[in-house]
């Protein structure tokens, strides 16, 4: 009688998980972040919310943070509190008329930014991020908490020079090119201490960490099962021990394309 493949029994099983995980993502990433037009009234194409900064002397432009529950010009590079850029003329504007020495800061769409040189000349297509200088952005040459990204180019004989640049502003932890050895755990880091989390961007931190998680508890629990299951079977019947080994090995490839996948795709989910 041929012996019986340990491994049979769970094959559909892992199979379906893995399938399951990577719809998932799949469905996530099409249905929520494929992009889409934007529409234009102003400088600022976002909706600018009114806060009462700390700082007297902001202006348009300025990059701003939201530390200890204030709004302050952001003063170090890559700040994990940024909130959004000072405007002018916003798309759109939801005002608190009761506020006092107001500024209207906009978090999304296109809006003119304070630039420098101080990590560089900056091209079109670059990340940029705050930097040392309050309230200025500056390029971004690693992996961190970005701005934007910038729509024009921008260079000057001198970091000291500052002026404005068209950003796609889009905060949130990414990598640059240059730079991609950043783990998904320092994205998950980042991004829980970020001071606000939209309806979108927790779903993309909940959803990545569901899909890295299954992912390594399906496979990880899968194999020492199935492998378990193959020893005991080995033991019982030597002869078909080519066959077991194979089946074992075979097993080990799949959980490890199950386990990739679901870093792929939780690896997508943060970054696009």
């Amino acid at each position: 009688m041929p012996a019986r493949n340990p491994v049979n029994k769970n094959q559909s099983y892992k199979t379906y998980l893995g399938v399951f995980l990577i719809t998932t993502g799949l469905i996530f990433l099409y249905t929520f972040l494929l992009p889409h037009p934007v529409f234009s009234f102003g400088i600022a194409t976002g909706t600018a919310l009114s806060v009462v900064a700390e700082d007297q002397d902001v202006v348009p432009g300025d990059v701003i943070s939201y530390i200890d529950g204030k709004y302050v010009k952001a003063s170090k590079p890559f700040d994990s509190a940024m909130f959004g850029v000072v405007t002018n003329e916003p798309a759109m504007t939801i005002d608190d008329t009761n506020l006092e020495n107001s500024v209207l800061v906009v978090s999304d769409g296109e809006a003119f930014v304070r630039v420098s040189t101080t990590n560089g000349e900056i091209k079109r297509g670059d990340f940029v991020t705050s930097s040392g200088i309050p309230g200025v952005a500056q390029k971004a040459d690693v992996g961190g908490q970005m701005l934007g990204i910038a729509l024009q180019d921008y260079s000057a004989a001198s970091p000291e020079t500052i002026d404005d640049i068209l950003v796609q502003l889009d905060i949130k932890f990414s990598t640059v090119e240059s730079n991609v050895r950043v783990n998904l755990i320092e994205f998950l880091r980042s991004g829980f201490q970020a001071p606000f989390l939209t309806p979108l961007t927790s779903l993309r931190y909940l959803l990545a960490a569901l899909i890295t998680g299954g992912a390594f508890v399906i496979g990880f629990a899968s194999f020492g099962k199935t492998s378990g299951s193959g020893v005991e079977a080995l033991g019982r019947n030597p002869l078909a021990h080519k066959t077991i080994q194979r089946s074992i090995v075979f097993n080990l490839i799949l959980n490890t394309v199950v386990m990739m996948t679901g870093l792929v795709l939780a690896y997508l989910i943060l970054v696009l």
